[in-house]
């Protein structure tokens, strides 16, 4: 029995593909907090004045990266974040935001169809160029998907290269260093 689940158990592995990327994790650095966030995710937050960035972000070896950020304002001003400025950098070349969208109110998981939809943060005109803001009122917090372009047509990115980051805050854009890691199917 047990060696027929260990057959088993190797067919299915080796039938699995090969990973197209995973977790980005965040590298110490002063004034950067880690975490986790309720996924699991490894996540870096950054502080600038009033306002704060929680990331968690992915790297892909054939396709776009994506970052998961949620900025708060624990201010009495509203601010405003360029999200333009988004990219990531790494030996495969720069990845440059293509998309970004407010999920603060989207849910997917309920029965309701009114809150589904997330709304388009940046936009890019047919030259290629990207504009895009985040208004963020005071007291608010709001959660923004990006998606980036892939690093390179020629090169991918792989588990173990160091990847930066360039977050828009609302005084200029902050690095923030990861290091590709290939997700882990089986706990050690």
């Amino acid at each position: 029995m047990i060696r027929t689940l260990s057959i088993a158990a190797l067919l299915l592995l080796a039938a699995c593909h090969r990973s197209t990327g995973g977790p980005l994790e965040p590298v110490e650095a002063p004034g950067l907090l880690l975490s986790q966030d309720a996924d699991g995710r490894p996540t870096a937050t950054i502080r600038t004045g009033p306002v704060s960035a929680r990331v968690a972000a992915h790297w892909s070896d054939t396709g776009g990266q994506s970052a998961n950020i949620v900025y708060t304002n624990r201010g009495t001003a509203p601010v405003r974040i360029d999200l333009t400025t988004l990219a990531m950098t790494g030996p495969a070349g720069e990845a440059v935001v293509m998309s970004a969208a407010d999920v603060s109110e989207t849910d997917l998981l309920d029965a309701r169809t009114d809150n589904d939809d997330a709304r388009s943060l940046l936009q890019r005109d047919a030259r290629g160029t990207a504009s895009g803001v985040l208004a963020l009122p005071p007291g608010a917090e709001r959660r923004v998907d990006a998606q980036l372009s892939p690093f390179s047509n020629t090169v991918a990115a792989s588990d173990g290269n160091a990847i930066t980051l360039r977050l828009p805050m609302p005084n200029g854009s902050r690095d923030i260093r990861f290091v590709a890691r290939k997700p882990s199917l089986l706990s050690l």
